[in-house]
């Protein structure tokens, strides 16, 4: 039996040569699209790491205000710093800073009355606003204090607060 007559059949020399042959790999234009797909891709990966970098610095510097103003809050608490001096404070006891100071005026973490007891450069910045919740005697609130402490700093050239208010009541 001959090869043909079990249905495989033959192929000629003749209609292989006249099929056009498709010339193997990829043309160009093909290449310069896949390395402009990938390009985007790479673009995207590393905007979004620059996004992340940018995030974790900013969310770094806002728990250290949010720290430092606890802890500033706590030092007026502890040592009840509101009752030693009369309420509204003066300016020059560090518990009634001027409101809606610009960045470059407003006092340092440590100055008065925190000298010696915050560390110097931390590059944070604080206003503080110490008052009774009120002016009648007679009244229990006259007793009880409002602090609002304000740590400022500066991320990218963009000043940012974080603000917490506490009450204290005269022992």
């Amino acid at each position: 039996m001959t090869r043909g007559s079990w249905g495989l059949g033959q192929a000629s020399g003749d209609s292989l040569r006249s099929a056009p042959r498709r010339p193997r790999g990829f043309s160009q234009i093909e290449i310069a699209i896949a390395v402009v797909v990938l390009a985007v891709g790479i673009l995207g990966v590393f905007a979004s790491f620059a996004f992340a970098i940018q995030s974790t610095r900013f969310s770094g510097r806002m728990t250290q205000a949010v720290t430092w103003n606890r802890q500033v809050l706590e030092l007026i608490r502890v040592r009840n710093l509101p009752f030693t001096v009369p309420l509204p404070p003066p300016e020059e006891s560090g518990l009634n800073d001027p409101p809606n100071q610009p960045f470059e005026k407003l006092p340092d973490l440590n100055a008065a009355p925190f000298l010696n007891d915050l560390p110097l450069g931390t590059g944070f910045k604080r206003s503080i606003q110490v008052r009774r919740l009120s002016d009648n005697v007679a009244d229990y609130r006259y007793t009880v204090a409002e602090i609002t402490v304000t740590i400022f700093w500066t991320e990218n050239g963009r000043p940012r607060n974080v603000s917490m208010k506490a009450l204290h009541r005269q022992p």
